[in-house]
């Protein structure tokens, strides 16, 4: 006896919460991110690192605040990159209780490649859409980010697994 099955009619754009459609656009970002470098020694934290390697005297507190991450997460980021050999701490010698983050010379060979990698996944993704479109979408997005920061929330992090094929 075959079982029946349900079908559910597509949602439209509008019945789904914004998490979600941004989670499924995270998620499919972030796969080309990881498959357009896959050869490189790093399986994640590619635009911390480009962010470290263009900026003098980052610390982690500066870190985390340009990108708006916890603290504690960002030294998590830091001891992973380091441990790939992609960056080191150094005493600030104005503050010594302070460590600044240093790009090494091999993150240095990364961030070309990582930089226009970054520039081609976002040329693919907004394909067909014109500059001012493209705009739009960004003022829209801060539109959105400053109405949630309005509310009382807790700070989550998500973790993307490759899947197995």
């Amino acid at each position: 006896m075959q079982t029946k099955r349900t079908t559910i009619e597509p949602l439209k754009l509008t019945d789904t919460p914004l998490s979600f459609r941004f989670s499924a656009l995270a998620k499919k970002y972030y796969g080309a991110v990881t498959r357009h470098f896959e050869d490189l020694d790093l399986e994640r934290n590619f635009f911390i690192l480009n962010i470290i390697s263009k900026h003098k005297n980052v610390t982690q507190q500066s870190l985390a605040d340009c990108i708006k991450m916890d603290k504690a997460a960002i030294v998590h980021v830091i001891d992973y990159l380091s441990s790939k050999g992609l960056v080191k701490r150094e005493k600030n010698p104005e503050d010594r209780r302070e460590h600044r983050i240093v790009a090494t010379r091999k993150a240095i060979a990364f961030v070309e490649r990582i930089s226009a990698g970054f520039v081609t996944l976002n040329k693919t993704a907004f394909k067909g859409f014109s500059k001012g479109e493209k705009e739009e979408l960004f003022l829209m997005m801060e539109r959105i980010d400053k109405n949630l920061s309005a509310i009382p929330s807790d700070i989550y992090s998500l973790k993307f697994i490759k899947n197995k094929k």
